[in-house]
């Protein structure tokens, strides 16, 4: 039982008020006396007076207090706490963010005596189970989970099947939660409504955000916090070829800690699932360690895992692919540019050039020149291109203006399915603007100024390309546009080197770098690595009529489907993706008509936020009353009495039973002046 207002009690002054009237009353009773008893009787006037003796055998007395007694009583309005006294409407926000996933230390095993570990969503289910039975029933129960977007996963059910059909479908979600957008859902569902209240299930790693979110209905916060783990994260990991060959590879890892104090991890690196090396680390909370593991063999896939007592499994694997072996190989398309040639080289590039638009004297045949590790075919604008050469390449770029004959057929396919990079374009050529070249942020113009350097006419296309961006550009007019297409590298100079001193430049060897090391980034069989639920941008064959998910390693194996169908266009397979929201290892696989395969390793990893358990924040909200602002709400315990006010109100109220026990005493006092006694 509890009391909501204990400023009634001091209406309880009425108590004494009536006995104090009654204790300086004067009662006499009229009687006839002989005149020998006169002095006896005056004698008696004085004990009239007395005023204790006055309250003996006052029955109408202690009615009128009693009836008084309850009437204060009643002011206070006292309650009771009754099962199925809630709102007619309960929205519950159930966050099932990666922290979620994380235990919540142990528990008693009643059966066995021994110590069982439970997740902290696991322990959410079972106190919402609680919640509901405490003060939901007879009330619509909302369910809200906050994934990548808010998820109703019940509307206004009364059904406890219901409920618990839904509860089920609770599982954590790895990538960047909808925090806000959960608890403006929540505020809009209950807006307009009068008998209504919102639950936040919780364990306290709430994303900071400098936004309130007002509720015109009380709102109460339940922690679901479980015991203080460490966790131990992996927040970096990549390797690098050690040589030219790319036969051996150097790999770096940070990993950081979040506990009370300091521990030893074991760091595993694998390499295709085969042990390579293990090292025992010392972690610091608050800090960051850095892990280096040099001279590794070649390998596809390398796998970094952390061993130890760690209550959040999410973070503790990472994976990084090699870059292939050898140098990239380039196809170079140009009537000739002895200047972009040698830059490629510089860069570590195999160059196979083929000629346009200048007679070949020996016929058309593919001839190699060793000394510069280059294929030169010149052949006739007029005739039949050549074929296209063997291998694979990484870039092809080119430089001019080609033949049409070699955006066709074979050639079409080969320059569709590799980045791209051209120099000149087709289009009208009009003379540079003056002005200073202004430059964009992009890999490619890192270290580059383009100070004092002519460019000459530049190619009018006559729209942007909707592929990519201007990284590059005099005034109104782009000269440099880098984006990607069909989810590959491409990249397009608006001027040819030939009629610009940009190759004379200093920079131009920088750029030409640069440009190659951007494009051939993906190269290889790995995608690299992604936050769960982010958009990824996948190279998608020509001739694939199907493709999908994967999943292939770590946490993906025990709680990803096996395979996942790939988002598809009104064109095909979409070369955007939604990456997994498990982490782990994925094989992006696609299929032509032909059943021939292809995939591409991308590792998924969780949100880093939901990892730093260093200090709790709870939910930015505030309660308002209809039509006021958030200014007009209390803070700290101001919120705290509106849950408690709020938590009163589903209570029984005892006020009609005091009543009608009021009631009942005033008609057992009229019983009492019925009976005609004055003393």
């Amino acid at each position: 039982m509890g009391i909501q207002s204990w400023v009634s009690l001091w209406f309880g002054l009425t108590l004494p008020a009536i006995v104090l009237m009654y204790m300086f009353k004067r009662k006499y009773v009229d009687m006839a006396v002989p005149s020998h008893l006169l002095w006896d009787r005056v004698l008696r006037n004085l004990e009239a007076n007395r005023p204790w003796q006055k309250l003996q055998n006052r029955l109408l007395l202690w009615l009128q207090l009693l009836v008084a007694a309850l009437l204060v009583f009643a002011l206070m309005q006292p309650f009771l706490q009754v099962s199925g006294g809630g709102s007619a409407h309960i929205v519950i926000i159930a966050d099932t963010s990666g922290s979620m996933s994380a235990e919540a230390g142990p528990t008693d095993n009643s059966e066995g005596g021994a110590q069982e570990r439970t997740s902290r969503l696991d322990l959410m289910k079972e106190r919402i189970r609680e919640y509901v039975r405490d003060h939901g029933q007879g009330s619509d129960i909302t369910l809200l989970a906050a994934g990548a977007s808010p998820i109703t996963l019940l509307s206004r059910e009364g059904d406890s099947a219901s409920l618990q059909s839904a509860l089920e479908q609770l599982r954590p979600y790895y990538g960047p939660a909808s925090y806000r957008e959960t608890l403006s859902l929540a505020s809009a569902l209950t807006r307009e409504e009068s008998d209504a209240e919102v639950v936040i299930f919780t364990d306290g790693y709430w994303k900071r955000d400098e936004v309130e979110v007002a509720y015109q209905v009380p709102v109460s916060v339940e922690s679901i916090a479980g015991d203080m783990l460490l966790n131990a994260s992996i927040d970096q990991f990549g390797v690098s070829p050690r040589d030219e060959a790319g036969l051996r590879h150097d790999a770096v890892a940070v990993i950081s800690l979040t506990a009370q104090a300091a521990t030893a991890m074991e760091v595993s690196l694998y390499g295709d699932e085969q042990l390579l090396a293990s090292k025992v680390v010392e972690l610091t909370p608050d800090a960051r360690a850095t892990v280096s593991f040099p001279d590794l063999p070649l390998a596809e896939i390398y796998r970094l895992e952390l061993a130890g007592d760690d209550g959040y499994a999410a973070d503790n694997e990472a994976y990084a692919f090699s870059s292939g072996h050898g140098t990239s190989r380039v196809l170079l398309l140009t009537s000739g540019n002895l200047f972009l040639e040698k830059a490629l080289q510089l860069s570590g590039a195999e160059v196979t050039r083929i000629a346009t638009g200048i007679a070949d004297e020996a016929g058309g045949d593919l001839e190699s020149t060793e000394e510069t590790g280059t294929a030169d075919n010149r052949q006739s604008s007029e005739a039949s291109p050549p074929p296209v050469p063997d291998g694979a390449f990484d870039v092809i770029v080119m430089d001019g203006s080609v033949p049409d004959s070699f955006k066709k057929g074979e050639w079409a396919k080969l320059t569709a399915s590799v980045p791209l990079w051209t120099i000149g374009g087709e289009g009208t050529r009009s003379e540079q603007p003056g002005g200073r070249a202004a430059i964009g942020t992009h890999p490619v113009m890192s270290y580059i100024t383009l100070n004092d350097v002519y460019f000459g006419a530049v190619t009018d296309e006559g729209q942007a390309p909707i592929w990519g961006e201007a990284i590059a550009r005099i005034g109104d007019t782009p000269l440099i546009h880098a984006g990607k297409e069909g989810g590959r590298p491409r990249l397009a100079f608006h001027f040819l080197l030939q009629d610009s001193d940009l190759p004379l430049s200093p920079e131009f060897p920088v750029l030409v770098s640069n440009a190659l090391e951007w494009m051939t980034a993906g190269k290889g069989t790995g995608l690299g690595r992604y936050i769960a639920g982010a958009q990824a941008d996948i190279p998608i064959a020509a001739d694939t009529v199907k493709a999908g998910w994967a999943a292939k390693g770590g946490l993906a194996l025990a709680e990803a489907p096996a395979y996942t169908e790939a988002a598809e266009t009104a064109q095909g397979v979409s070369p955007v993706q939604t990456v997994p929201d498990i982490p782990g290892l994925y094989a992006f696989e696609q299929e032509n008509r032909d059943g021939e395969k292809i995939s591409y390793w991308l590792s998924v990893a969780p949100d880093p936020f939901e990892g730093d358990w260093s200090e709790r924040r709870e939910p930015n909200i505030v309660q308002t009353t209809a039509g006021s602002g958030p200014e007009q709400s209390g803070e700290g315990s101001d919120q705290s009495e509106q849950n408690a006010s709020s938590a009163a109100a589903r209570a029984a109220s005892l006020m009609p039973w005091l009543a009608a026990l009021a009631l009942a005493v005033i008609a057992a006092e009229w019983g009492v002046y019925q009976r005609g006694r004055s003393v």
